[in-house]
């Protein structure tokens, strides 16, 4: 499906920003429960069930492009038995966009502030508690492992798509990272992230893998192949989202 005007429009002033673009899956009936802060996906079962907790990229949970993305990637992992939540941290400040006023470190303290709601749910396995990123998002999770200690986190493990890591912090924790990078970023390169991973005190739990000639946001199926845009490349790699995904199932199961 091709991108409107003025759907690129507003494409490009997430990527220029910091590059908002998240994962599409196969759509399911979507099971969804309000709560007062936030947004969470239900598995049928009982629990105890793992959970998750999403940061989006720039453009928040509704991106104009694709307004139901994240949903139907909240309903593809509720559908394997996690209770999946949002970490809003646009919406709470009442933004469309992370051009507003709102930094990674804020963004990085509502995931936190998120796991730890998680943690208290009687439904959830509070030892298995996972955060997700996508490009600002990712960061944002990044930026969450330097600033606090594994018991502050709450969450146990964490998975990041093509975050900036430019002139990051070492983060002194030692939870399993999955890190899926684009080999041909020329927003984020995945030699700044390679480079972070090395100065972390347990670079051994932090797992790269990197897409040879995958673009940023290689995993939006909305892209075309290959677009130049603001300052960088963007472009859908469908072998390369494929890959990423069986990624993320290894490492789910690995941590279990």
């Amino acid at each position: 499906m091709g991108l409107t005007t003025g759907g690129v429009r507003h494409l490009a002033i997430g990527i220029i920003v910091s590059i908002a673009l998240p994962l599409l899956f196969p759509s399911f009936g979507l099971v969804q429960t309000s709560d007062p802060k936030y947004r969470v996906f239900r598995p049928d079962a009982s629990g105890p069930h793992s959970a998750i907790v999403f940061v989006s990229g720039c453009d928040g949970f509704a991106p104009s492009f694709a307004p139901t993305l994240y949903e139907r990637r909240a309903e593809y992992f509720r559908a394997q038995g996690y209770i999946v939540i949002f970490a809003d941290f646009l919406g709470r400040r009442g933004l469309k966009s992370c051009a507003g006023p709102v930094t990674h470190e804020g963004a990085a303290q509502d995931l936190v502030s998120a796991a730890t709601w998680l943690r208290d749910q009687t439904a959830v396995d509070r030892r298995r508690i996972t955060a997700i990123g996508w490009s600002y998002g990712g960061r944002a999770v990044l930026v969450a492992l330097t600033k606090h200690t594994e018991e502050r986190l709450v969450f146990s493990r964490a998975i990041v798509y093509y975050p900036d890591c430019r002139a990051l912090e070492p983060w002194k924790t030692a939870l399993p990272i999955l890190m899926l990078l684009a080999g041909n970023d020329d927003m984020t390169p995945a030699s700044l992230c390679q480079e972070a991973a090395k100065r972390a005190a347990a670079p051994t739990a932090v797992k790269i893998v990197v897409y040879p000639g995958a673009q940023h946001a290689f995993d939006v199926s909305e892209l075309p192949a290959k677009m130049r845009y603001g300052f960088g490349t963007i472009g859908y790699d469908p072998q390369a989202a494929a890959a990423a995904l069986e990624e993320v199932q290894r490492f789910f199961r690995s941590s279990r």
